[in-house]
């Protein structure tokens, strides 16, 4: 899972396509699953490089471009998150081939090469994707393992409300329903035995979480009357460490990183095996698929081990990628944020947006709309194990801020994906440019204090955020 990020706090605190030239410069990254630790690594990442031709000059007046397609509302969403999902993949360049299924997926649908999850592990995570809010303006206690108060709205709860069936099977104790996350949803399940594990992810899931899948997305459960659709989130979990060796698939040997490749390799095939069975459902034709990652994993960067604790590269990069019946393939460079994911089911499924979403739905430019450029936050909120962190990402540079704004680091995250080279000193203008656009971002989140007794680190001043 993701949220699973418990071991001892973390130690040391792509291509981009430059449209109108015809240069394209690129640098995938790397990223583990629980706390963060410090240990070796051999795991390292590469990046690609291309060409793009630029189309001469044409003399006679271009032909009216041929009208987009329209999204055929409502339609059923399939949300998919694989924990712990690095955003080096084959198509961001990453040499080895760990997840063939989703890379030929990647070459039907929307495909954002610079996805962005809210948080890095899976408490701060999953909850605000799922109601289109960062954690820290969200009702919630001060622990690592986040509890969710009822008030805050979930995209299932709306979904719910508007008379759609609701539906998640889940495969780790972060899931339990005392943890808040089971809100809006009319089927509940999570895997036989599951439990808690604050040490780790110590069991294999892939398969029977597809058979799961498969069974609830059966028969009567997706009945409705009044030609209502659902919305099914299921989270694959087995990226997350502990790493297994899984036979039949590639063997890159024993090294954390070749480890993690062949539970990525795993995943892939049980995921691409759901989402091909979907497809071949008589409603398949009328469901969107949305899979992304809740958060990345560390394999060094920065001296970081798993997830949590930090919002390096490595530990929010994540795939992103939407298929909509209908829609025609895009591969899309700029920055994107899971925040934009909520508003974007409601846009899918049809569904009122009152009260109105933090983010914006993505389904225009999944149709063939100009993509805008806009300000992607990643929020870290305090809990009693971690100080609390956030970043901006515009374009190709990304402003982190450590605790309350007391300091800040900027990096080109397109030039230098592993954040090695602090541009402050080098770039003073825009360092002080990012720096006010950043309060005024942050500006616009309220902080709502956690609830509880438990001490938040680093909340010098007892404001509970």
């Amino acid at each position: 899972m993701t949220g699973l990020c418990y071991c001892q706090p973390v130690f040391s605190a792509i291509k981009r396509s430059l449209i109108g030239s015809a240069l394209l410069a690129g640098s995938a990254l790397g990223l583990p699953g629980v706390v963060a630790c410090s240990e070796q690594s051999s795991a390292s990442s590469q990046s690609p490089s291309a060409s793009v031709a630029v189309a001469p000059p044409s003399v006679s007046a271009a032909p009216a471009p041929p009208p987009k397609p329209e999204p055929k509302r409502p339609y059923n969403v399939l949300f998919i998150m694989i924990d712990s999902l690095r955003a080096d993949m084959p198509w961001t360049g990453y040499p080895r081939q760990i997840a063939p299924w989703m890379t030929k997926f990647t070459k039907r649908s929307t495909t954002y090469t610079r996805g962005y999850s809210i948080s890095s592990y899976t408490a701060k995570s999953v909850a605000p994707t799922l109601t289109g809010k960062y954690g820290t303006e969200m009702a919630r206690d001060g622990y690592f393992f986040t509890k969710w108060l009822p008030s805050n709205l979930f995209i299932s709860e709306r979904a719910q409300a508007e008379g759609h069936r609701t539906l998640a099977g889940n495969a780790h104790g972060y899931f339990l329903p005392v943890m808040g996350l089971n809100q809006g949803f009319d089927d509940y399940r999570l895997l036989p035995g599951t439990f808690l594990d604050t040490t780790g992810v110590n069991n294999i899931t892939s398969e029977d979480l597809n058979k799961l899948a498969k069974e609830m997305l059966s028969g009567d459960n997706i009945k409705q009357a009044n030609k209502k659709r659902f919305f099914a989130y299921f989270h694959f979990l087995d990226p997350h460490y502990t790493y297994f060796k899984h036979d039949g698939h590639p063997d890159y040997g024993d090294k954390r990183r070749d480890l993690y490749d062949n539970e990525v390799h795993y995943s892939d095939k049980w995921v691409g095996d759901l989402i091909d069975w979907v497809y071949k459902q008589p409603w398949g034709k009328d469901t969107a698929v949305i899979l992304t990652a809740d958060h990345g994993e560390g394999f060094g960067e920065h001296g970081h081990y798993r997830h949590a604790y930090e919002v390096w590269e490595a530990l929010v990069r994540v795939p992103l990628i939407i298929h909509v019946p209908g829609a025609e393939p895009r591969r899309i460079e700029i920055p994107r944020g899971a925040i934009d994911l909520a508003p974007t089911m409601a846009d899918l499924m049809g569904l009122k947006k009152d009260p109105p979403f933090r983010g914006k739905s993505l389904l225009p430019e999944v149709f063939g709309a100009d993509v805008e450029k806009r300000p992607v936050i990643v929020d870290l909120p305090r809990s009693d194990l971690m100080d609390k962190r956030r970043a901006l990402i515009v374009d190709n540079l990304k402003l982190i801020s450590f605790g309350d704004d007391q300091s800040f680091m900027l990096y080109d995250v397109v030039k230098d994906p592993k954040e090695e080279h602090d541009l402050r000193k080098e770039q003073p203008e825009e360092f002080e440019r990012m720096k006010k656009l950043y309060l005024e971002e942050s500006a616009k989140i309220p902080n709502v204090p956690a609830i509880g007794g438990v001490p938040l680190k680093g909340d010098r001043l007892q404001q509970r955020y």
